[in-house]
């Protein structure tokens, strides 16, 4: 079979491989859609922290079930599924309390292990969900990234009745914003400096949008919003969208970073003290966190 391959940076491989044949609890299956993530982008250029050269990217798949392996439950060939990446043990202290996202061991399909940017490819049973029928596989291969989107509304602690301003109108970006206002969300602001992109996020619910490379994005979003936003979800995690977050959270705001940083960066922690901010992470998601909104 075809597999892609990146082994360095920039360098994107089309490689003949053998099938992968599926063992015990697992099932080989052919992809039918595969998405392009920001993090495959990251693991691209060579600066996602977590990536290391070479890998088969992609876990936003949607495929049918070509073989299974013994034991694997009522899963059987046909079937259209999408794959939940994250691979944990099932038995450290994260994944006893739910928070299997953060398991010691955490291993993800399309990183540490062979992903979906394949003819076919292998995971666990488990790890694979039904498509439900009349979902199409572009919206089926949209469930992995929302999930992520509202694994960080559910950090921030439910969004109803509250304002939230996004920072990047990304993917992931244009998704919290998404689950923001499915949420509840009294208004949400969108700071992105793609005017496409700010144009697409007006066009999903935004009730406002602004370029951060112009002007003052804060004082804009803070006009536009009647005060500090009760919520900054950063998904772009750069030194300036950490600095912008932290500017809009003052004071007793919360911040919950999305967006996967290529690195260190700092922050200033006396104002974070003074003000009491709260800074939080989100990584992916577990089906504890991930409960349909109302």
């Amino acid at each position: 079979m075809r597999q892609v391959v990146i082994s360095s940076p920039g360098v994107v491989e089309l490689r003949e491989v053998a099938l992968p044949e599926p063992g015990k609890g697992e099932v080989r299956v052919r992809s039918r859609l595969i998405g392009i993530c920001g993090s495959d982008l990251h693991g691209l250029a060579g600066n996602h922290p977590f990536i290391k050269f070479p890998y088969v990217p992609g876990h936003e798949v949607v495929g049918t079930v070509e073989k299974v392996g013994a034991e694997v439950g009522d899963l059987r060939e046909g079937a259209r599924v999408i794959l939940e990446p994250n691979l944990f043990c099932g038995v450290c202290i994260y994944c006893a309390s739910g928070r299997y996202n953060l398991c010691e061991d955490l291993v993800v399909v399309g990183a540490q292990m062979a992903g979906g940017m394949a003819e076919a490819f292998k995971a666990p049973a488990d790890r694979f969900h039904l498509v439900p029928e009349g979902m199409s596989d572009a919206e089926a291969a949209l469930v992995e990234p929302l999930s992520t989107a509202v694994h960080a509304a559910e950090l921030a602690g439910g969004l109803e009745g509250r304002t939230v301003a996004v920072l990047g109108g990304g993917t992931i970006g244009l998704l919290v914003l998404i689950t923001a206002c499915c949420a509840g969300a009294t208004a949400v602001a969108v700071s992105e400096p793609v005017s496409s992109k700010r144009a697409r996020a007006s066009r999903l619910g935004a009730s406002f949008c602004c370029d951060p490379l112009e002007g003052d994005p804060v004082a804009a979003i803070r006009d536009a919003l009647g005060g500090r936003p009760d919520i900054v979800f950063d998904c772009v995690a750069s030194q300036a969208s950490i600095g912008q977050a932290i500017r809009l959270a003052e004071k007793a705001g919360r911040i919950v970073v999305v967006g996967v940083s290529a690195g260190d960066v700092t922050i200033p922690l006396h104002i974070v003290q003074d003000r009491e901010i709260r800074i939080e992470g989100s990584l992916m998601y577990s089906g504890t966190s991930c409960r349909r909104l109302n």
